[in-house]
């Protein structure tokens, strides 16, 4: 019983057991610890790595687009090299910047905008094309855009009743080159995307005429005079169509207009086109052969003999086509630019039965419309007394 469950051991079971546990208590020690330092280096590692990746992945998911610190939204200036821009028309400022900005021209949208809104001539900025430099202020941007020499096209503005062959010389004097080079691109009707002449009368002085839309037009760098005349055809097909005029009826529209045009202001446009309409009407061809506008023969005269006085007795004489004395019906061709308000005018004369006018004040532009024959004398002779008192004081308004 002693011997099964060892009630008494000698004490060779006490060293026995000791030598048992022995092993047991000293050789793991050093083991764990290096156990312990090497998961610690390996932690280590991992927390360094997740903080490296961090510091990548999670800031760009939070960003909000946010634009850069103030240090950094504007170039310092005043740049260097060069880049041509093209402004379009009606343009706003922030959509300059956007340009400008890819272009390399300012560092922001937002810094070009705060310029723009800064300065208050800034809403001058015309469209077109501009030379600038890149890495620039966003003020001296500003700035730029409204300096005309930093302009990059050649622009040209055709006011309203010139005739054609004025716009020619103003055409040949911004691009440098001659009237005759000028001419035969304005009659390139191929390059101006034309079939023809829009004017097929053979008395025409040119078939241009009358069809360059008053107004400023500008060309890119590398274009020419017939880029112009081009956009200035193009306006006056626009504004025809706009106020519904069909095709077979655009040059009798643009021929009423001129005369119009060079007879009065824009204030008496309407009344000037009921008087051509009256006259050439069935009822009045008896007192009104002809149509009898002193202009029409000026024009042509004008034309043919720039820097001459036209003579006093050439309306009653020269048998030129355009001598709407003489000569029946409306002139060949239209007699210079016309612009929009003319245009109406000859589309829907306003109503009346009158059939003379004269403007008795060339300085104040102011006439007088009449149906009577004798009302028109009295006007008339009015006129004539201002315009000898007028001339005697050096004709000077």
């Amino acid at each position: 019983m002693t011997d099964l469950f060892g009630d008494s051991p000698s004490h060779h079971d006490g060293d026995e057991r000791r030598s048992r546990r022995a092993p047991v208590a000293s050789a793991p020690r050093p083991k764990r610890r290096r156990r312990s330092l090497a998961s610690f280096l390996v932690m280590i590692v991992i927390l360094g790595g997740l903080t490296v990746l961090a510091v990548r992945v999670i800031p760009p998911l939070f960003d909000t687009g946010a634009a850069p610190t103030a240090t950094m939204t504007d170039f310092p200036g005043p740049g260097q090299g060069e880049v041509v821009v093209e402004i379009p028309q009606g343009a706003t400022g922030a959509a300059i910047g956007q340009i400008l900005q890819s272009n390399g021209v300012v560092a922001t949208v937002d810094a070009f905008t705060s310029a723009h809104t800064a300065n208050v001539n800034a809403t001058g900025i015309q469209p077109g094309f501009y030379k600038l430099p890149l890495e620039m202020r966003a003020a001296d941007a500003v700035t730029a855009l409204l300096d005309p020499n930093r302009r990059a096209d050649t622009r040209i503005t055709i006011p309203e009743g010139w005739r054609s062959d004025q716009v020619y010389q103003r055409l040949a004097d911004a691009f440098g080159v001659t009237v005759a080079d000028v001419e035969a691109a304005a009659h390139d009707y191929p390059a101006l995307g034309l079939e023809g002449p829009p004017n097929t009368n053979p008395d025409a002085l040119d078939p241009m005429e009358g069809w360059l839309y008053p107004g400023t037009y500008s060309a890119a760098p590398g274009q020419g005079p017939g880029e112009i005349v081009a956009q200035a055809y193009d306006r006056t097909i626009a504004e025809l169509d706009a106020l519904g005029v069909a095709p077979d009826d655009r040059l009798r529209v643009l021929t009423v207009g001129s005369i119009a045009t060079r007879e009065v202001s824009e204030a008496d446009f309407g009344k000037v086109s009921r008087v051509i309409a009256n006259r050439m009407a069935p009822e009045n061809i008896g007192n009104f052969p002809t149509l009898g506008m002193d202009s029409t023969l000026r024009y042509s005269w004008d034309r043919q003999n720039p820097g001459v006085q036209l003579p006093g007795n050439e309306h009653n004489t020269n048998q030129d086509p355009y001598n709407t004395r003489l000569n029946p019906g409306l002139p060949p061709s239209p007699i210079g630019a016309v612009d929009t308000a003319a245009m109406a005018a000859g589309v829907a004369p306003e109503e009346g039965p009158w059939l003379y006018f004269v403007t008795v004040n060339l300085c104040t532009q102011e006439t007088r419309f009449t149906d009577s024959t004798e009302e028109f004398s009295v006007i008339r002779a009015e006129f004539q007394t201002w315009y000898a008192e007028w001339t005697a004081a050096g004709s000077v308004c």
